[in-house]
């Protein structure tokens, strides 16, 4: 009885270990396609190592891309719209002209990564870490940037109109000529940020911190 117990055991294991086996071949499989291609649209790449690769022009709109590593790799005009991107890594990586509108990037690693010209309208940067991130004359319109670490980062010309930015950080970051129209900055801290010609229209001010004081004029009576 005791044998046909551990025979019984040791081919249960065998299976199980067979078949993650051939479920990992066929996420390698996936992943050599699309490294050929470049065009993966609605694919599950979850976890994929991706570090330093060449991914000019692919498209991976609406994929999954959860915890997916990007560091380093050039995602020059790459469409990632609505792709679900939550704590993928892009620590240094070129994200320039990329298409990022809808997408979730909530806990992503963005330090130091090259955003300029990125259209990310409506995307999800909820914990991001954008600390060093080039985003010039991002789109960021109706973006959720809540939480989101933006120290030292370059948002000359960012369009940021109507997104969220509760709690989010800006020491040493530049918003030169940014438009941050209808932004809610209650509890914000920008004494050390650069707003020279930012367009702030519109803009909440109660307990913000600036350079020449705290802000109250907009806290309700």
């Amino acid at each position: 009885m005791g044998s046909l117990f551990r025979i019984t055991v040791i081919a249960v294991t065998w299976a199980i270990v067979m078949t993650v086996s051939e479920a990992r071949a066929v996420d390698d499989s996936l992943l050599t396609t699309f490294l050929a291609d470049k065009h993966c649209p609605e694919c599950d790449l979850s976890g994929a190592n991706l570090a330093g690769a060449n991914l000019i022009g692919a498209n991976l709109s609406g994929a999954n891309l959860v915890n997916t590593n990007f560091a380093r790799a050039n995602l020059w005009r790459v469409t990632l719209n609505g792709a679900n991107l939550t704590g993928a890594d892009f620590t240094g990586a070129n994200l320039r002209d990329t298409d990022l509108s809808g997408a979730n990037l909530t806990q992503a690693n963005l330090t130091g990564a090259n955003l300029k010209y990125s259209r990310a309208s409506n995307a999800l940067f909820r914990n991001a870490h954008l600390n060093r991130a080039n985003l010039l004359e991002a789109n960021l319109r109706g973006a959720d940037l809540a939480q989101a670490d933006l120290s030292r980062a370059y948002l000359a010309g960012a369009d940021l109109q109507n997104s969220n930015v509760t709690g989010a950080i800006f020491q040493n970051t530049s918003l030169n000529g940014a438009n941050l129209q209808y932004l809610d900055l209650t509890d914000l801290d920008l004494t050390s940020a650069n707003l020279r010609n930012a367009r702030l229209g519109g803009a909440v001010f109660c307990r913000t911190k600036m350079a020449w004081g705290q802000e109250d004029g907009d806290c309700p009576d």
